[in-house]
């Protein structure tokens, strides 16, 4: 194989296409709940009480603000007091209770999903001080319509199956911390391709109670117990389309790896699955990647450390099912420095990974 490489252009992480207007806005209609009927004085449908949002089942939430009473004020209110992350209200919602019993949230977006594309999603929480008990994790469900279920029980995905003309799609959230925590707001993200269906949104626990897991939780579970967050700050936005220019270079991370190392962390390895999904969509592109070394250690094992940074995402993406006629990988060692190497900032920035996409060599 021959590779021309005629433009040297580096980038983090990957190229994106040029999108259009919509990227960057927020797709959640009132995602931050300030936009209200009247203000909270009991136990009230968000229906009653906020714009664009309403219940998927017939169990209650609760609506959080400033201008409440005493219970449903913000910060302190009936289920302990924290301070809104954006604006001066926010939702709260039961996760976890006896008898399987749930409270959610349903949320419109301003248009429908786009098949194919790529969307990222977060929101905060923030346990109750009530509560006692935290969830090890959290998830969204996206809908093709409004809904509203006859029961207060979980909306599990065998029960949602079971709704004529109804189609859902599952997105798992990843915390930036503990959900246990209950003097800080946790966000919560995840990117995902949408089906092409998604117009409305599905905040809580979709899990009965036999199959929800709880964060540290030892000994026997209570009759008594349960889980309540506040919910609020609600972010949906289209991200561009991945694509990387032909015979144009590409740097694989925005991290270094560490002086010795080679393994894939958490940050490489989501950058290799959206190669993975770029060349899978384009069949007829052959990727090239070129592994690099500082120049600290003796010229051999630099070459040997920096093949193995090289090899390690050839494998993973042939492990992922690319073919590996369609991959070709070297390390160069500490050939090819970016800087002059003697300084800590050009050390770092040689211990990298590039790659460069071609056409297909026949």
């Amino acid at each position: 194989m021959v590779y021309k490489v005629t433009r040297i252009f580096f980038a983090l992480i990957f190229g994106f296409a040029l999108g259009a207007s919509s990227y960057g806005q927020n797709l959640v209609l009132n995602p931050s709940f300030e936009e209200y009927k009247s203000c909270p004085t009991n136990i009230t449908g968000f229906d009653a009480l906020l714009e664009e949002i309403s219940l998927p089942s017939s169990s209650s939430g609760d609506y959080f603000n400033q201008c409440g009473t005493s219970d449903f004020g913000v910060p302190a209110n009936f289920k302990g007091s924290q301070v809104a992350t954006d604006g001066s209200a926010y939702v709260g919602l039961y996760f976890y209770a006896l008898n399987d019993y749930r409270e959610y949230l349903q949320l419109n977006t301003s248009k429908t999903l786009r098949e194919k594309h790529p969307y990222k999603i977060s929101l905060q929480v923030s346990l109750a001080d009530a509560s006692s008990l935290a969830l090890k994790n959290l998830s969204i469900v996206l809908v093709n319509k409004k809904i509203k279920f006859p029961n207060s029980s979980a909306l599990t995905g065998s029960r949602m199956d079971l709704e004529e003309g109804l189609s859902f799609h599952k997105v798992k959230l990843k915390p930036n911390k503990s959900l246990a925590n209950k003097d800080e707001w946790v966000t919560l993200t995840a990117e995902f391709e949408a089906k092409g269906f998604e117009n409305h949104i599905i905040v809580g626990n979709f899990d009965n109670n036999v199959n929800t897991e709880l964060l540290g939780q030892e000994g026997p579970v209570l009759s008594s117990d349960f889980s309540y967050y506040y919910v609020d700050n609600l972010v949906l936005e289209e991200q561009p389309r991945i694509n990387y220019e032909k015979d144009k270079i590409y740097v694989l991370e925005r991290n270094p790896f560490e002086p010795k190392g080679y393994e894939l962390d958490a940050e490489a390895v989501a950058s290799v699955k959206k190669i993975f999904k770029y060349l899978k969509e384009n069949a007829e592109v052959q990727m090239k990647i070129t592994g690099h070394s500082d120049n600290v250690g003796q010229p051999g094992y630099n070459k040997f450390i920096s093949s193995l940074r090289a090899r390690a995402v050839a494998l993973y993406l042939t492990n992922l099912g690319i073919d590996d006629n369609r991959i070709v990988w070297e390390g160069v060692g500490d050939t090819r420095p970016l800087g002059n190497g003697k300084i800590a900032e050009d050390h770092m920035a040689n211990r990298r990974v590039e790659f460069v996409m071609t056409d297909v060599d026949n």
